[in-house]
């Protein structure tokens, strides 16, 4: 292994490792290990380091109850409140910083996936990436008297704070951050757009399938489930201090039995929430009223991002199907709809849908849930920016993929960061193929000139125009990429009125 030069950060000095002519620095810790009594603390700085710390091995990620395929094969800890860079030098160029915010429900995942590993990223674009950990589930969200709110936005903000004070030392620029981020990490960047503590930290922003939601911030459901989480532990609620002392096998198992799988995460109560205080009020109302921090912003979804849902559908006998029915009916009723408005958007999906896609039947059931939790949401947050921005963009990534024959869930992760030759999604997902490998080139090209500029026109694509209330332009991000009008789209006109 080739070391790199020991660089000097105002917390001690770091020696990470050189590989195909980039520097990789991997747990760098930028808090306090928040364990013990600062378990359900606010998350504080590390203390300075006199040795030589060795960064060449990622740190362990946040306590979790894995049931992602395939696993993330790192130790799992308390002590996860590392970050990781990837740097063409460690010099004075002041390059580009790129952050990213890694997604999974706020109840799995890490900074450390193989399918975001920064180096390819860092030297195509001549960018510094940076990825972090930040606490999750109970021991990050959980809503409780005498616990400080919405500690893994903390996390978050902290690590940020660290980026931006020692950046510079690894080659990067600490005036030009661009923050992005997947699904929960999406709606991490949409809550960093948005909260006060947050300012001066970061000049752009690229939301993936992630949006503000209102029905995702109300904090009913965090304060029912930390009740339900201390009556499941046997705690008081007024000993919070007992948590402290809990064992963690049993905190992530109790946390499990009320969360359950991926499929539960809506209704997760371990998720950010309006607390006043981190979260002041609704990130969306902040954005309407315009008060929201004014960076340039990206933001898009998946071609069908539950896709994989008709394809269990079409493969259920009758019975199965009516059970898997009655749960998409209820995921959407739940929050924001009548039945008898999802009945009419029943009919017109059909009708619309099955003209279009013939040999797939029950795709009209994956585009109304995937609409209902991604697209829509997404077009909400686009009309409150437009009204006080101009430097707005949404695109929709799609890829014909040889599994699903769609783009799914987190299917554009790979393709940003140059990663799909990692064995890091559902197997058969994304081929290795000259098709691919273009439109990596476009999805990489994209997000780096965005980074750069404030504005991801590049030469890979068409005029991309902003976002504006008049036409609705949306870039589809595909191997033959087009700049589409949405405005008279019948199936987003449908929504108008439900959400």
């Amino acid at each position: 292994m080739n070391k790199t030069g020991v660089v000097l950060t105002k917390s001690g000095r770091v020696q990470g490792f050189i590989e195909e002519g980039v520097e990789s620095y991997k747990g760098i810790p930028y808090a306090k290990a928040p364990i013990g009594d600062l378990r359900f603390r606010e998350p504080q700085s590390k203390e300075k380091w006199d040795e030589i710390r060795d960064c060449t091995q990622f740190g362990p990620i946040a306590p979790q109850h894995q049931n992602d395929d395939p696993k993330i094969e790192l130790p799992e800890d308390e002590d996860c409140l590392f970050l990781n860079i990837w740097t063409p030098a460690s010099d004075n160029k002041k390059r580009p910083v790129m952050v990213w915010i890694h997604g999974g429900g706020f109840f799995i995942g890490a900074g450390s996936r193989p399918r975001s590993d920064g180096a390819k990223l860092a030297s195509y674009g001549n960018v510094v990436v940076v990825s972090f950990n930040y606490r999750i589930g109970a021991l990050g969200f959980l809503n409780l008297p005498g616990i400080p709110p919405n500690l893994g936005i903390q996390d978050q903000i902290l690590a940020l704070k660290w980026i931006k004070e020692n950046i510079e030392v690894f080659g990067g620029n600490p005036d030009n951050v661009t923050i992005f981020g997947e699904s929960a990490g999406g709606q991490s960047v949409a809550i960093l757009l948005a909260i006060p503590s947050s300012k001066d930290l970061f000049h752009r922003a690229i939301i993936q399938s992630g949006n503000a939601n209102p029905k995702n911030f109300e904090p009913k459901r965090s304060i029912d489930g930390g009740k339900e989480f201390i009556v499941k532990l046997g705690i008081d609620k007024e000993n919070v201090d007992e948590l402290r002392s809990v064992a963690l096998e049993k905190i992530i198992a109790t946390q499990k039995k009320i969360v359950g799988g991926i499929l539960n995460v809506k209704s997760s109560p371990f998720w950010p929430w309006m607390d006043g205080k981190i979260i002041p009020e609704q990130p969306i109302e902040i954005i309407r009223k315009g008060d929201n921090h004014q960076v340039p912003v990206m933001i898009g979804y998946n071609e069908n991002e539950l896709g994989f849902l008709s394809e269990i559908l079409n493969n259920s006998n009758v019975v199965k199907k009516k059970v898997i029915l009655k749960f998409v009916r209820s995921s959407i009723q739940k929050d924001m709809m009548s039945k008898e408005d999802l009945e009419k958007l029943i009919v017109l999906y059909r009708e619309i849908l099955e003209k279009r896609y013939p040999d797939n039947p029950m795709l009209f059931w994956s585009e109304i849930l995937s609409d209902s939790m991604f697209k829509i949401p997404i077009v909400r947050q686009l009309e409150a920016h437009a009204t006080h921005q101009s430097k707005i963009y949404c695109y929709v990534f799609s890829y014909k993929s040889p599994k699903f024959g769609f783009a799914l869930h987190t299917f554009e992760i790979p393709f940003v960061f140059n990663t799909i030759d990692k064995n890091d999604a559902a197997e058969g997902a994304v081929e290795i193929s000259e098709e691919s490998k273009k439109l990596t080139n476009i999805m990489m090209n994209t997000w780096i000139t965005f980074a750069r500029t404030g504005n991801p026109d590049n030469e890979k694509i068409p005029k991309w125009l902003g976002y504006n209330l008049e036409k609705r332009s949306v870039m589809k991000l595909s191997v033959n990429p087009e700049l589409i009008e949405t405005n008279d789209d019948p199936l987003l006109k449908a929504w108008n009125g439900i959400l």
